[in-house]
């Protein structure tokens, strides 16, 4: 999110009005542990810094350091809470929110956090998540069966097309639900979940592809043969890369092996771990995969029953 002026000179103004300056450094002290006033002002220890200078030079260096909207976090975790004994009353604090969401982040209350609004924006990170840093996400891995037989079997076009299919049906299901498409490459991709409830929306993302790609191949595929595909959802840590190509997680390998090792076409395999996290209504929609290791996998599939 870009910082402008205006909204660094709210948050001084915000940030000086209401506590004083070791209030402003033990606050600050959340997000930058080190954090030196004197050393970032040029101010001697021995000499009282104006309590305006500590707060425009905080604000700077939180913007510096792309912890502003963690920053704000904070401010409001001390309206609603207790910092250092004390409730703080933070004034400017509606009118920094308005102008943070004219940028099209909202702060979400349930999770107590800003993340984008996704009518405004869809970004890799959410507009949250930092570079290099580690987190957990749930990912959904997609693979179009047969893709380098239909490439020399079909006209190019026709192909490319029938992949933008897909991908529209995988977009859909999973942005509905707060996923993000990391990687593209017209014949699958891995999708990410990060928020509360991220097992349960990568599977229900899952299934509804499985159900939408069926009513594809009735009366909308373009191609003579029904497109079939292979999805894993697996869950893990893994550091955040801008650059796809940058990020270098076992996770994301694990979930890889699951969709091409024991997967079936139109079958979704699950972790255990993700097993585990899903409620009971979807868990039970879910079947063991024999795979003839010690390795526990769950599957769904779509079946119609008989009489």
């Amino acid at each position: 999110m870009r910082v402008s002026g205006w909204l660094m000179k709210l948050t001084t103004r915000a940030l000086a009005g209401s506590m004083d300056v070791p209030t402003m450094i033990h606050l600050t002290k959340r997000l930058l542990p080190n954090y030196d006033i004197c050393e970032r002002t040029g101010f001697p220890p021995n000499i009282s810094i104006p309590n305006k200078t500590v707060a425009s030079q905080i604000v700077k260096d939180i913007k510096d350091n792309e912890l502003f909207l963690q920053f704000i976090d904070l401010l409001i975790e001390i309206g609603r809470t207790e910092f250092m004994g004390r409730k703080y009353k933070v004034p400017y604090l509606h009118t920094i929110l308005g102008e943070i969401d004219k940028a099209g982040i909202i702060y979400d209350n349930d999770f107590k956090m800003f993340v984008e609004d996704p009518r405004i924006m869809k970004t890799k990170n959410w507009s949250v998540l930092r570079e290099m840093q580690e987190y957990i996400f749930t990912f959904l891995r997609v693979d179009i069966v047969g893709s380098s037989v239909m490439v020399r079997k079909y006209p190019a076009e026709l192909v490319q097309s029938t992949y933008a299919d897909i991908r529209t049906i995988v977009q859909n299901a999973v942005e509905k639900r707060n996923g993000r498409i990391w990687n593209w490459e017209g014949d699958g991709g891995l999708i990410a979940f990060y928020f509360a409830q991220k097992n349960n929306s990568a599977a229900l993302s899952a299934i509804e592809i499985v159900h939408e790609l069926y009513i594809y191949n009735l009366i909308g595929r373009r191609l003579d043969e029904v497109l079939r595909v292979r999805m894993a959802v697996h869950s893990g840590q893994c550091k955040f890369r801008h650059n796809f190509g940058d990020i270098k997680s076992d996770t994301i390998k694990k979930v890889s092996e699951i969709e091409s090792k024991y997967t079936k076409p139109n079958n979704v395999t699950f972790s255990s771990n993700v097993y585990l996290m899903l409620d009971p209504i979807i868990a039970e929609q879910l079947v063991p995969v024999k795979t003839g290791k010690n390795s526990s996998f769950f599957k769904y599939e779509l079946k119609w029953e008989t009489e």
